[in-house]
């Protein structure tokens, strides 16, 4: 290990993120330089890549214990950074489990007087440490995902407001609405969306045409969907005639 790689180690103490761009700007090489670094200092257990650049290993440790072969997928890095910027100082954010929801929190503005609610294990171990408020609804945990729910979470979820919903899915249909493969977390999640003020829906377009098990949302429940630029002209004309904003997440 040479000393770049040493003091790329000692960043990950300090930082949430690397990104390559900035660190060949830092250490004044080339960008396939730091990749190669950021290769090997994955192959040692410090980091794991992510599309752009990487995060101490340490941030992932309970997603990838339940999935051992996960990635970001450009796609997700970019819906999940885009539709973070709809967070503006002072609300109150509720994130629900799932992958692409989790690069919702990754990308967050670090502020303090932002406060997150989530259900998600793997949020709460992205954002700990960090600046802003965050709250852990309690529940039975997930078999299938790091995550928590039931009949005690969905008590506790009454009794709150929040500014913000961030949703995924399982599936979806531009005419009839969101799924879910999972019946009792689509109950979970309807009680999330009537407690949020904005409702925002993040998936890949590749989840449309291919509808789940049971809706937990229709279109008029959703005021935005933020998605990757290969959904279909046919989807998004539905949707914005059903009253949904739709935004398209560029990938680097």
């Amino acid at each position: 290990m040479n000393s770049r790689q040493s003091k790329i180690i000692d960043l990950l103490q300090s930082e949430d993120r690397l990104e390559v761009r900035r660190l060949a700007q830092r250490f004044s090489v080339s960008q396939m330089t730091i990749r190669r670094d950021l290769e090997l200092l994955q192959a040692d257990g410090f980091v794991v890549r992510t599309h752009g650049g990487g995060i101490p290993a340490g941030k992932l440790r309970v997603l990838q214990h339940a999935f051992p072969h996960y990635l970001v997928s450009p796609e997700k890095a970019a819906i999940g950074k885009l539709a973070a910027s709809l967070v503006t100082p002072g609300q109150t954010v509720l994130i629900e489990s799932g992958t692409t929801v989790l690069e919702v929190a990754r990308n967050l503005p670090r502020d303090p007087s932002i406060t997150v609610a989530t259900t998600s294990l793997c949020v709460l171990q992205e954002l700990y440490g960090g600046p802003m408020q965050v709250l852990l609804f309690g529940g039975y945990a997930r078999k299938d995902f790091p995550s928590l729910y039931g009949p005690l979470t969905e008590a506790t979820l009454r009794s709150f407001h929040v500014d913000v919903l961030f949703i995924g899915c399982d599936g979806a249909d531009s005419q009839s609405g969101f799924y879910t493969s999972n019946l009792l977390v689509s109950s979970l999640d309807e009680q999330m969306i009537k407690i949020a003020s904005r409702v925002v829906i993040v998936t890949e377009s590749s989840k449309f045409g291919g509808k789940g098990f049971v809706r937990f949302a229709a279109p008029n429940q959703v005021h935005t969907l933020v998605t990757d630029g290969r959904l279909s002209a046919v989807d998004r004309k539905n949707l914005v005639e059903g009253g949904v904003n739709v935004l398209f997440a560029e990938t680097e």
